[in-house]
């Protein structure tokens, strides 16, 4: 088996199927047919067969590979004789593919959310070797590190491995049952305070900067490099985090990400500081306010549009509290007053302004918050 490189897409892996497509139709059940640009894999218990090319991408081999266990396709075994070893390897992308067609029937589905995630931080240079890498069991089969793997044929890399072999396959049962560490665990042993609330913050300011509002996703992969490296640039994202939270029912990251931006835009967080502080007392706005508005529509305390009395839904999602709150402190600073809340449309989320000359800020702009 050979990988190759992309002229016109540099670093971009390309794999010859030569290989794969003998070791799969090696297993009884399995056959393929040579046509004009690759083969045609058939199995016994399936009407559908599967088109392979000569040559595929990163991403094409993955799917190839998930293809071929839907067909129930079984690897054969390859017994460790000796006793279990743990070793630490480099492994080739062309041996990651070779061991991505030695998954047990226990453990094969892959979360692409989890290979994209690995597969970033690869292409970024952020892999580092640890005593979590890939396992194999006595029958040679990939117990551990499918998503490693995956990953890593996708970007094409070679990496070195911790690697145990000729793992009991019962063991499998008490592997990774423990919870994942997460960004905020990172944060809160690196000594940060209010880890959690940082944590999240910081991944929708990367989201910000890095993704169109309307590409965005629950879950979007951002390592942990990625949002020390935005923590690094916006320091005083620490102050946000304290301040931003003020009414319940709206997301705190959203919130916390519109503060930030409107100290950006200010130059300081003075008046933000007094606004959220204004948004979580409820105290001296007037009626039409927009400050106000909001502040109702979050408690429930704002009528809907038919008039009826009944309280709107009290949790958004973060798209729609960033609008929300970025078009009620836009209105603040121009001077307009609303009755209602302005619905989330497909305008996005709008850039924050300064405070004009008609402005609806109820105290000094200068007043430093107590």
């Amino acid at each position: 088996m050979e990988v190759q490189h992309s002229l016109t897409e540099p670093g971009k892996p390309f794999y010859n199927m030569k290989k794969p497509v003998e070791i799969v139709c090696a297993s009884p059940g399995f056959s393929m047919s040579r046509h004009d640009h690759g083969w045609e894999i058939k199995s016994d218990g399936h009407t559908r067969a599967i088109n392979v090319p000569e040559v595929v991408t990163g991403d094409e081999y993955v799917e190839f590979a998930r293809k071929i266990y839907r067909m129930n396709w079984i690897p054969a075994a390859r017994k460790w004789t000796g006793e279990p070893s743990l070793s630490f390897e480099e492994v080739s992308p062309v041996e990651a593919c070779e061991l991505l067609l030695r998954i047990p029937w226990y453990q094969r589905n892959m979360d692409d959310r989890k290979i994209e995630e690995w597969a970033g931080a690869m292409a970024r240079g952020e892999w580092r070797t640890t005593h979590q890498g890939l396992a194999i069991d006595h029958q040679g089969m990939l117990f551990d590190g499918q998503h490693r793997l995956a990953a890593q044929i996708i970007v094409g890399k070679t990496l070195r491995y911790s690697v145990a072999r000729g793992i009991q396959g019962d063991t499998f049962t008490v592997v990774d049952r423990g919870k994942m560490r997460s960004s905020s665990y990172t944060f809160a042993a690196a000594g940060e305070k209010d880890a959690f609330n940082l944590s999240a913050a910081l991944r929708l300011l990367w989201m910000w900067e890095n993704v169109a509002v309307e590409k965005w996703k629950n879950r979007h992969p951002v390592s942990d490099d990625q949002l020390r490296e935005v923590l690094e640039r916006h320091p005083d994202i620490r102050h946000s985090v304290k301040r931003g939270k003020t009414v319940p029912g709206a997301s705190a990251r959203a919130t916390t990400l519109i503060h930030y931006l409107a100290a950006q835009a200010c130059g300081s967080s003075t008046v933000p500081d007094n606004w959220y502080a204004q948004l979580g007392s409820g105290e001296n706005f007037q009626r039409r306010d927009p400050g106000l508005v909001l502040r109702n529509y979050f408690l429930g305390g704002e009528s809907n549009e038919k008039g009826s009395g009944a309280p709107v839904r009290s949790m958004q999602s973060v798209i729609q509290v960033l609008f929300l709150f970025a078009t009620a402190w836009n209105n603040t600073c121009t001077g307009q007053q609303r009755s209602i809340v302005k619905a989330y449309g497909i305008h996005g989320v709008p850039a924050l302004k300064t405070p004009g000359p008609r402005h609806l800020f109820r105290f000094p702009l200068d007043a430093p918050i107590e």
